[in-house]
């Protein structure tokens, strides 16, 4: 009965997907959430019960899910208006950090960028996405035209081939580890992982793929190797970077700043975009800086010191803020390097503390957490991604106007889990203390 159950609820999943991706409207936040509250409902069965459902079954329908957006326009997100952009530029043989669009859209008539100018969400920001992202979103127009259909479809095909790697990448990590391999369902079958990497365009899919890779290769002593994976995955999204120095417990602190210089040389020499001068490079970094001490959305600690600031001077303070998160970051950054003796848990608990402090957390931000998670026994992010889409609240109102009373309630739920799970725990290390243990199932090992 069960069995039969799991295989209804994946099939039940299906038209669930499809009217996500081409039946909604991101401001009908009561409708997106009872479709995405409903799909996690089933998620969280079937990975309670995973032994109910056959591997290849779920890889297939994983896959499935991930297909059905193949051919629908994001409606979550309005990124895809900049991917075209950073496209359409480098076709006219303009460097995407030369210009922000404003700057760019009053010397160059363009019709195409002309009848995207106005979509973009941050039209007085250069670019700042790394080189291997501007290749995509180049050969992506190129072959599109001037489609946005089209160049959607190669973009999300981009992506699920990302993502297929990862499902295949977990599988062969958890094995490696003496894993059940069933635990790449929690990754598999995520919803907010579905619906966001492949239904909306997000380039985390790229990472996430990288960061497996390097782990394998690590885990395989081949570190000279891993540089490479490590390095495409700094390029993807530049955050993997602080995974680094968990690199110093296993090869030291000489051998792991050389690992770090030889993936900084590595990624200047694969990022021709930022040979252009220091106009180019500095306008990367401006944009980034600007990014991250300009904009907020769903952050946690600093909403909470954002409404102090207001409250005692009168005013959002968000660059001072920024400064203390960045510092707050580096603190629990070192605790992470301290704690952890492995790479896959290390890097799970190092995004925790960066999505902790950051300003921005937009959902899919978690997915690389999701794609972690198989390898820690601690299981809160799963409930923190059923909970981030409430955040989508925020799109009802043309001002986008965060509620301030959502974000408390998810971060509570998360912290309150949290706490249990840490309890539960630590109540089983105690129980062990003095035992002496024979033998691990493959299921119940973990990296922590």
């Amino acid at each position: 009965m069960p069995q039969r159950l799991s295989y209804s609820l994946l099939l039940l999943s299906l038209p669930a997907y499809i009217l996500m991706g081409y039946d909604l409207e991101r401001s009908n936040f009561l409708y997106l959430f009872s479709i995405y509250g409903s799909l996690f409902i089933i998620y969280f069965y079937l990975i309670r019960f995973p032994e109910c459902l056959n591997l290849k079954t779920a890889v297939f329908a994983g896959m499935i899910f991930r297909v059905v957006f193949l051919f629908c326009i994001p409606n979550l997100s309005d990124d895809i208006y900049r991917f075209i952009w950073d496209g359409r530029i480098q076709q006219l043989g303009i460097n995407p950090f030369t210009y922000t669009p404003r700057q760019l859209i009053s010397i160059q008539q363009d019709t195409y960028l002309q009848s995207i100018f106005p979509h973009l969400n941050s039209p007085d920001y250069h670019s700042v996405y790394p080189q291997i992202l501007q290749a995509f979103f180049r050969i992506a127009v190129e072959i599109a035209g001037d489609s946005m259909a089209a160049t959607s479809f190669i973009l999300k095909l981009i992506i699920l081939f990302f993502e297929a790697g990862s499902i295949f990448l977990i599988i062969k990590l958890l094995k490696l580890n003496n894993l059940n391999p069933n635990g790449v369902y929690i990754y598999l079958l995520n919803p907010l992982v579905i619906i966001e990497l492949t239904g909306n365009i997000h380039f985390e899919a790229i990472m996430i793929f990288f960061i497996l890779l390097a782990a394998i290769f690590i885990s395989q002593k081949k570190y000279k190797t891993s540089i490479a994976a490590m390095v495409m995955a700094i390029q993807a999204k530049l955050i993997p970077a602080i995974g680094i120095p968990l690199l110093i417990r296993e090869i030291g602190f000489w051998k792991t700043l050389l690992y770090g210089l030889a993936c900084l040389i590595l990624f200047l020499v694969i990022s021709p975009y930022l040979w252009g001068g220091p106009e180019s490079y500095l306008n990367f970094l401006t944009s980034l800086k600007l990014y991250y001490g300009k904009f907020e959305f769903n952050g946690s600690i600093y909403s909470i010191l954002r409404g102090i600031g207001w409250y005692k001077i009168g005013h959002n303070p968000i660059e001072t803020v920024s400064k203390i998160m960045i510092g707050l970051s580096l603190g629990g950054f070192a605790l992470v390097y301290y704690k952890n003796r492995h790479f896959l848990s290390g890097m799970f608990w190092l995004l925790i503390v960066y999505l902790l402090f950051s300003a921005i957390v937009h959902p899919w931000y978690l997915a690389a957490l999701i794609a972690l998670s198989p390898f820690v026994r601690f299981r809160f992010a799963l409930l923190w991604t059923a909970l981030i889409p409430l955040t989508y609240i925020t799109y009802q109102t043309r001002n986008y106007q965060q509620n301030y009373w959502i974000i408390a309630f998810e971060y509570s739920m998360v912290l309150i889990f949290l706490v249990y799970e840490w309890q539960i725990m630590n109540k089983e290390k105690s129980s062990l203390r003095g035992v002496k243990i024979c033998t691990i199932e493959p299921s119940a090992k973990t990296l922590n």
